[in-house]
């Protein structure tokens, strides 16, 4: 990773005294109570690709690399770092021979065969699947053009792997860490059918924990100690209850009664938090952000689009609006990434892209109604039904509504799962979203736009853009410096073009019991809980 394009994501942080010994004696608890701001979708790791999803995966699972508290990639089911042959495009890797699932049954190198087999098979239609792109018939096999078996991972024994890629991927070694690149137990999965991760009982798990008590639409779970699990003995809770809070009061009033010992907080109650040495702020590399269905006639017309994004006072938003330590975006990629070069920070590198405008605003609004033959518009915004969307739904009615002239602007609040299937089917005008990443490189982000990408809910499609992205991602591959000068300019084409308005960059803010040592913090900015312990 040294030697790759970016230093990587900001440093991930241990909670609690770092001195402190870890405690499995009597005194200790055993069992705590902590609250999701989100319901979670699936527990099946081909499929989990928002962020509550992807936080239970992590919990429960374990593939081959994991983040140490300094952001770099450690061992976890590999016994070692991969090894790199044929100029970066072959990866070798021994397993260590003590993981274990939930079953008693070995993870061998078949598990990582098949579960990315499986994900990259497009009758699995997963999300997280082209995070594999550039493994080695990668868009044949997700095409539907060849086998899964064709995709360019095989075990070359029982506990070692090799991976081949189309061309070296500067990034990739962090994809290794991922849950798209987790292993599954084909007996079991083929098992159960279309049951598989749709509920905790028809799930299995190989990670330092189970998932218990999720029916599939229940707002409550657990974490319970895997009792097959090969590092057992660093797993210090036997129990973490999980559940949704949507509202702060509620929230607030749980921790502060002792139901709960971590909550997740935002909006002014971070504000009312001040002072609180309970209180935990982490700046996360992610983008919050408006994007458009550009199928739709009056969001396929870019100077709507660009009137849109000039209308909004992004200030505004996150100072007197959110007011939890959120920051305007700039720009699409948020801070974090550093090139190993120059040690400057892509966004920053950027500049102000984003911009609040309102005169210009109604000069392209006008101009693009006129080009649309329309003399006035509405639309409706889709977003998640909890206090932080409620929040930031009414500031954007207002601003777009006053800013714009003959803009009628409704807002469609629903469950975060019903907010997440409607955005996948197209099924919106506007929708309110996010992005954290999952590896250290703005290409997370700005994949995210091309045409093929499964996560374009937007369906904007830009040839000139698809072209830069290639060059980067393909071309330039072996070339850092010329590579990080393409990213920067698709950077700012998506600013020029406008599919999305990028609203501000992300914060993560809790209350967490002083009693609760040794959480995590990943890379997307929630917690892990292997070595969590209480004091």
């Amino acid at each position: 990773m040294k030697k790759a394009l970016l230093v990587g994501l900001a440093a991930l942080s241990t909670l609690g005294l770092l001195g402190c010994n870890k405690s499995n004696d009597a005194n200790s608890k055993k069992e705590i109570s902590i609250a999701s701001s989100a319901e979670l979708s699936t527990a099946d790791v081909s499929l989990a690709m928002d962020n509550e999803s992807a936080e239970v995966a992590e919990q429960v699972n374990e593939g081959l690399y994991d983040f140490d508290k300094t952001g770099q990639l450690k061992p976890a089911l590999a016994a070692g770092m991969p090894k790199k042959s044929n100029n970066g495009s072959t990866y070798t890797i021994n397993l260590k021979h003590n993981g274990k699932w939930s079953n008693g049954k070995p993870v061998t190198a078949a598990d990582f065969v098949y579960g990315w087999q499986r994900t990259v098979n497009p009758k699995t239609k997963s999300q997280q699947a082209y995070y594999l792109d550039g493994v080695k018939n990668y868009k044949a096999v997700n095409s539907g053009k060849m086998s899964p078996k064709a995709l360019g991972i095989k075990a070359l024994g029982k506990y070692k792997l090799q991976i081949n890629l189309d061309h070296p991927i500067p990034y990739f070694p962090s994809i290794l860490a991922m849950s798209a690149s987790f292993p599954l137990y084909r007996p079991y999965v083929e098992a159960q059918g279309k049951k598989y991760g749709t509920d905790s009982k028809h799930t299995l798990y190989n990670g330092p924990f189970v998932l218990t008590g999720w029916d599939g639409t229940n707002d409550t779970w657990a974490y319970e100690k895997n009792k097959n699990y090969r590092d057992q003995k660093h797993v210090y809770f036997n129990k973490i209850k999980v559940s949704v809070v949507k509202t702060q009061d509620t929230g607030v009033y749980q921790y502060q009664s002792k139901e709960l010992s971590l909550i997740p907080i935002s909006g002014p109650e971070v504000k009312n938090q001040k002072g609180n040495k309970d209180l935990y702020v982490r700046k996360v590399p992610g983008t919050f952000y408006l994007e458009y269905n550009t199928q739709k006639k009056l969001f396929s017309n870019e100077n709507i689009r660009k009137a849109l994004s000039l209308a909004i006072n992004f200030n505004q938003l996150t100072n007197k609006v959110l007011q939890d330590k959120s920051t305007p975006a700039t720009g699409f990629v948020p801070t974090g990434f550093k090139n190993n070069n120059s040690q400057k920070d892509f966004a920053k590198q950027a500049g102000q892209l984003n911009n609040f405008d309102p005169q210009q605003a109604k000069i392209l609004w006008k101009k693009g109604l006129a080009e649309l033959g329309m003399s006035s518009a509405q639309f409706t915004i889709l977003s998640s039904n909890d206090d932080k969307n409620k929040k930031v739904d009414e500031y954007l009615q207002s601003q777009l509504e006053n800013n714009l002239p003959d803009l009628k602007v409704s807002i469609k609040a629903v469950p975060f799962n019903n907010r997440l299937s409607a955005a996948k089917s197209g099924n919106f005008d506007a929708v309110l979203g996010g992005w954290t990443p999952t590896y250290s490189d703005p290409t997370d982000f700005l994949n995210l736009l091309m045409s093929d990408n499964s996560n374009n809910d937007g369906k904007w499609k830009d040839a000139q853009y698809d072209q830069l992205m290639k060059t980067a991602n393909i071309d330039n591959a072996g070339n850092p410096d010329k590579r990080w000068e393409t990213l920067q300019e698709a950077n700012k084409y998506v600013s020029q073009k406008a599919p999305l308005t990028p609203l501000y960059f992300l914060s993560e803010v809790y209350l967490i019991n002083p009693h609760l040592k040794g959480i995590v913090m990943g890379p997307m900015g929630f917690p892990y809980y292997k070595n969590a312990y209480w004091k």
